[in-house]
């Protein structure tokens, strides 16, 4: 299956990200703008969850407070998909095959591929952090609305 999120834009809330702003959010190619959090203890079943792992960047780095809004979306809709994925009674199930139309690529849309767009659209749409969403099973990009 291949799934990605081509753009995400972030409302211009975050002071690091508004076009105000005179510090850049991110140095090329590097987080040395930021402070990168450092676990002293870690659990050895789970390791470092991506939301602990959220919390501690935006403790030390409260301009970037709001993705940690969109990363607890992305992160519910994984689970949701896993879920989805985990219930579905393979070989026979809705979830596999070919949808039977032609994403943005010209490939062949799978069905997984559509519902996986479709979860991750409603999860990020309801952080509202969401400007706009751009994907390749998408014509166009699509707005938070």
């Amino acid at each position: 299956m291949k799934f990605s999120i081509i753009a995400v834009s972030v409302l211009p809330l975050v002071s690091a990200f508004s076009p105000a702003s005179t510090k850049p959010a991110f140095k090329a190619g590097s987080l040395n703008a930021h402070k990168a959090p450092v676990f002293d203890e870690v659990c050895e079943t789970t390791g470092v969850t991506l939301k602990r792992f959220m919390n501690e960047v935006a403790l030390l780095n409260p301009e970037l407070n709001e993705l940690t809004t969109l990363f607890g979306g992305i992160d519910t809709a994984c689970k949701a998909l896993s879920n989805l994925v985990k219930r579905s009674q393979l070989p026979s199930s809705e979830t596999l095959g070919y949808q039977g139309e032609v994403n943005v690529q010209g490939e062949d849309q799978k069905k997984l591929d559509v519902i996986s767009n479709d979860v991750l659209k409603r999860a990020l749409r309801f952080t509202g952090r969401l400007g706009v969403l751009a994907s390749e099973e998408e014509d166009v990009p699509v707005s938070k609305a």
